[in-house]
């Protein structure tokens, strides 16, 4: 196949996701089981959502932070009737278990387990992806999506096509529209069945409706350099529950106003960067020509198709992060200025 079809091919998988429906693999993501009694107080008491609510059935996001408030992982968890499933970024499932592990008390009735490969993890994207779905149960054409999981974070156990899976509702901090956890003995029969009937997106074309949408990830706009609040991560935190790991430093932030950078879109000049990868680039805000507030960072850039021009995701100082701000973007030996402006570039369907 040739580079120019490949680029056709994922302009058409991009088009679909915007405006009807696209497939993609989540492979890539950590998928993790925690049991035991006391796996709910487990989660709890090291993150920053307050998952007491939480039934069989619901999820919600939620970040590990370290003792600074730091981001250890973004997370989305999901209840069952008697585990926690978690879902994480890409190549942070060990690391994560691993922490989780060391994290147990003598005391606590609690197991930690890597089920990613036990799975296949796909998302489908765009505003007809439910009607995708319900043609796979050949459901009731009057109503053939009102079965299906509704609310932000909730998911359902399901056959799709005879296979059986977790289908699950995106949310506001979930890229894609709905997920599917399939087990890896079926993976493959359903994902021919998908992928007859719907592009896929490949990484880059992902990546770039990620910034496009402005939703931050994992070693890129969030790390452990940077806080839940400076990532934009607003709704994966509970102001209202008790300690949890860097609860003091979050809620300092957020009581004496201490949050001294935010997320933020960049809108990139013409030419900007060319050849040049800005992920970590230096941003700053400049008065009387000196440098003013804690200096951020990009955290990525792409060429946005929607709107025709380069932009990014950063994390810019706060006295510079309103729209139409300008911002100094240094790498290297290249600068430039770009225009701050608000998030997301562009609106998706569930937004």
């Amino acid at each position: 196949m040739t580079e120019s079809t490949t680029t056709s091919q994922q302009l058409a998988a991009y088009t679909a996701a915007r405006q009807a429906a696209a497939l993609a693999d989540l492979g890539a993501c950590g998928w993790l089981r925690v049991a035991g009694p006391d796996r709910l107080d487990f989660v709890q008491r090291l993150s920053t959502n307050d998952l007491r609510p939480l039934v069989r059935g619901q999820g919600l996001p939620t970040v590990l932070t370290n003792p600074l408030g730091r981001i250890i992982a973004l997370l989305t968890v999901y209840a069952a009737v008697d585990v926690l499933y978690l879902r994480s970024a890409p190549g942070q499932a060990a690391a994560l278990k691993r922490y989780l592990a060391n994290m147990i008390f003598y005391n606590d009735h609690v197991q930690v387990e890597d089920a990613g490969p036990e799975v296949a993890q796909f998302a489908l994207f765009g505003p007809e992806s439910a009607d995708v779905l319900a043609g796979l149960f050949n459901l009731d054409e009057t109503e053939p999506t009102a079965w299906l999981p509704a609310a932000p974070y909730t998911w359902a156990q399901v056959q799709l096509a005879g296979v059986p899976l977790m289908l699950q509702r995106g949310g506001p901090l979930d890229l894609a529209d709905w997920l599917l956890v399939v087990p890896l003995a079926s993976a493959l029969t359903l994902w021919q069945t998908l992928a007859d009937r719907l592009p896929v997106l490949n990484a880059e074309t992902q990546e770039v409706l990620r910034v496009e949408t402005g939703l931050p990830a994992w070693d890129h706009e969030l790390s452990d350099q940077v806080t839940p609040l400076e990532a934009g991560l607003l709704s994966a935190i509970s102001y209202n529950k008790g300690c949890y790991t860097g609860q003091e430093i979050i809620a300092r932030q957020t009581n004496y106003d201490k949050v001294t950078r935010r997320l933020a879109g960049l809108l990139l000049p013409a030419g900007a960067g060319d050849g040049l990868d800005l992920r970590g680039a230096a941003v700053t805000a400049t008065a009387a020509g000196r440098p003013s507030g804690r200096a951020g960072f990009v955290g990525s850039a792409v060429h946005s198709p929607a709107l025709g021009q380069s932009i990014a995701l950063a994390v810019v100082p706060r006295d510079a992060s309103e729209p139409g701000s300008q911002v100094t973007v240094r790498q290297g030996e290249q600068e430039f200025v770009a225009t701050v402006t608000g998030l997301p570039f562009v609106r998706s369907a569930k937004q």
